[in-house]
């Protein structure tokens, strides 16, 4: 039900009929008793009888085709005092699909198996722990974005497929004193697009649903609580960091600084940081892909991935602004923030301080669900003093589902005001709608209004001053296994907006048609038409219309060519992109990655332009723990017109402040490299250069993050 603008695209055409079996796995709300083992049970990969007395269960529904599972999964699931003890006896026939080999959430791309267990219910801290074919591991938190602790996992070769064990220690999850968890226990496989799952129940939409899921009971032992869950560990992560460059690039420099993270109660923290580093090296976000708007970025720093996922909540949403966007936060020298849930309610909220300006925000979000409706309220809060400037933002979202009918309705209202703001009535952002949303199909309308003058300092509002209605309509058709399609999904998005004068503001219709084959060969058709009013009150196409031919693409490993063309801004627009990814050695990936944008105007003063990005990464993956990356990036060529920014030719103070400005003209490489190696209490980065940076800087970074208590993001 949310999604960007751009991402829902109308089909062409879909006359396909299919047929699919039905079966049902076990039911949501089955359970198990956690059994006791005197002594924990093998954790290397072998399934042997050292796990006889584990609780038994079976995968036996493929929730993506929504039909029986085609091979058989087998789970043990035990524990030993302070760990839980799981192990998958996996049947596969295909090829495997296991590329990664350290630990991260590339893990993802390949065939894996997991467990999913929400101890506080479908409302309180949700978990994640999956691991690959060869035993490579990662999991997730919503309570925390960077949630990295220490847990097993091995994976082992068998005659008929792989095994998996893992051991998962109850200390790096916060159960809030509960002995009976939510759980699902799942199993993927690329090969035949299927995600295999314990409990099953058609109305989910997700398979990991927490309100659809199993319950293991008697978590603890004796149905006692879990000692080592119920009372979290603080954690203080303190960091130095050293600098060599030479003196025109700023000097070499040294600094320390720490995040900590203190529980308050079973499921609440106080949060701080201190002198907190943003060097980011590690990250590479360039792009010259076609874009009428500002780009988002990833948020990495510490102090906001522990309680982002508590802000910008809401049922539903086409299309709405955010009124956090934390990369919009400069350097700061100190932040505060405390977050937790209780019961079926969460709440977040911080305090930046800077030299000149403070930054704050608080959430407050209560949302219910049973398996038949869930419904939310959340209201939120930014407010910004800077250098003289004020804006605060409040935000409350409504809404209601009714899980039985998979219909759904909400109400999303927000205003801002400032200094920015000169005209109340301009700085307010309304938005309704209503639809109906499965596993395979959404359907929405929405009406929205977004005030000419609503763009908050903290948020992200990509194109303020509509006031419109938008549509959407998506629907995937899986077939058997044994024909050549595996689906295709298609998708439309229709939308139309005016201005606060009542001139057409911006309009969108668009198209796509996704056909996934056998051996993982994927074509994506897609029309898109878009028209924006832009900074200078003209109204302006910016159309892709295009395909791709892919290969292995939702994998760790994907090659694909995409073309992306039509009328752009005043003229005519050409892009290509070529990305593929070698598997040179088990250990060691090839990325290549070459795109070209030609755009051809002939309008009076206006230039054409070509540019071009090319890319080359040299990925080791040496260990589970420790990886090396060398890139080389070149981009040449002048930047694409978009609709926020004013063209610039030839303005070098422009460019120089904005090298990314829309007309200046770019000739530029990076070289980086990068070595990051985590243990259980520390963490270590050795970068050369910085990969976000236009031009190589010349740089030695070296960091060492000690981890005193609770292991890293817990």
């Amino acid at each position: 039900m949310k999604a960007r603008r751009r991402s829902w695209i109308v089909p062409l055409f879909l006359c396909f009929a299919f047929a699919t079996r039905t079966a049902l796995g076990a039911p949501a709300g089955a359970s198990i008793d956690l059994p006791m083992l005197s002594a924990p049970p093998s954790a290397d990969g072998k399934i042997d009888a050292t796990w006889q007395k584990a609780a038994t269960l079976s995968l036996d529904m493929d929730f993506t085709n929504r039909r029986a599972a085609s091979e058989p999964t087998h789970v043990y699931a035990a524990q030993d005092g302070d760990e839980i003890d799981v192990a998958f006896d996996v049947s596969q026939k295909e090829a495997q699909t296991a590329s990664q080999e350290t630990n991260s959430s590339s893990v993802l791309g390949d065939d894996y198996v997991g467990v999913y267990l929400f101890p506080q219910g479908a409302r309180g801290i949700a978990y994640s722990f999956v691991a690959n074919p060869r035993g490579v591991r990662f999991q997730t938190s919503s309570e925390n974005s960077a949630y990295t602790p220490q847990w097993t996992a091995v994976g082992r070769a068998t005659d008929g497929g792989y095994a998996v064990t893992m051991r998962i220690p109850l200390r790096i999850i916060r159960s809030g004193g509960s002995a009976s968890w939510r759980a699902q226990f799942v199993r993927e496989t690329v090969a035949k697009n299927s995600l295999d799952v314990w409990t099953y129940d058609p109305r989910a939409t997700y398979g990991t649903d927490p309100t659809y899921a199993g319950v293991l009971n008697d978590v603890g032992g004796s149905g006692k609580t879990a000692p080592a869950s119920a009372r979290p560990q603080p954690r203080l992560q303190a960091y130095a960091l050293s600098e060599s460059t030479s003196k025109a690039n700023g000097g070499s420099t040294s600094r320390v600084g720490a995040d900590f993270a203190i529980p308050i109660a079973p499921t609440v923290s106080f949060v701080g940081t201190l002198h907190p580093d943003y060097s980011n090296v590690e990250i590479d976000q360039q792009t010259i892909s076609p874009s009428a708007f500002a780009r988002q970025f990833q948020e990495i720093r510490p102090f906001f991935t522990q309680a982002a996922s508590y802000f910008n909540e809401h049922l539903a949403c086409l299309n709405c602004p955010l009124t956090l966007y934390t990369p919009s936060i400069p350097t700061f020298g100190q932040g505060y923030a405390v977050e937790g849930t209780h019961g079926y309610a969460s709440f977040a909220a911080f305090d930046t301080i800077g030299d000149g300006r403070n930054d704050s925000a608080q959430a407050l979000n209560y949302n219910f669900e049973n398996p038949n409706e869930a419904f939310g309220v959340n209201l939120q809060h930014v407010d910004v003093s800077a250098y003289g400037l004020s804006d605060a933002t409040t935000t409350l979202n409504l809404g209601y589902q009714d899980n039985q009918t998979h219909t759904f309705s909400y109400l999303n209202v927000g205003q801002d005001r400032g200094s920015n703001v000169t005209d109340a009535s301009l700085g307010n952002y309304l938005e309704t709608g209503f639809g109906y949303g499965d596993a395979t199909s959404t359907y929405g309308l929405s009406l929205q209004q977004i005030g000419a003058q609503f763009n908050p300092l903290d948020g992200f509002v990509s194109q303020p001053d509509i006031y419109g209605y938008e549509s959407v309509a998506q629907k995937t058709f899986n077939f058997a296994a044994h024909t050549v399609l595996h689906d295709i999904s298609t998708t439309a998005f229709y939308a139309r907006y005016n201005n606060h004068d009542g001139l057409l503001s911006q309009t969108d219709a668009s198209a796509q048609v996704n056909v996934d084959l056998k051996d993982l060969v994927s074509v994506h058709l897609y029309l898109s038409s878009t028209g924006v009013r832009t900074f200078d009150n003209e109204f302006l196409p910016f159309n892709g219309n295009g395909a791709m031919l892919a290969y292995r693409l939702n994998t760790s490993t994907p090659t694909y060519i995409m073309y992306t063309g039509g009328n752009y801004y005043h003229g005519e627009l050409d892009s290509w992109s070529y990305v593929s990814t070698l598997p040179l050695a088990r250990r060691l990936h090839l990325v290549l990655e070459g795109d070209e944008d030609q755009y051809t105007t002939q309008w009076p003063g206006e230039q054409s332009t070509r540019q071009w990005l090319e890319r080359a990464a040299l990925d080791w993956q040496f260990s589970r723990d420790a990886s090396f990356d060398l890139g080389v990036r070149r981009i040449i060529g002048g930047n694409l017109p978009n609709s926020f920014q004013p063209l610039s030719y030839g303005n070098t103070g422009v460019c120089f402040f904005n090298p990314y400005n829309p007309g200046c003209f770019i000739n530029a490489g990076n070289v980086t490299a990068a070595f990051h190696f985590l243990t259980a209490k520390n963490e270590f980065y050795v970068v050369y250069g910085n990969a976000d940076s236009l031009s190589t800087e010349p740089s030695l970074f070296l960091k060492w993050i000690r981890y005193i208590g609770a292991p890293k993001g817990t």
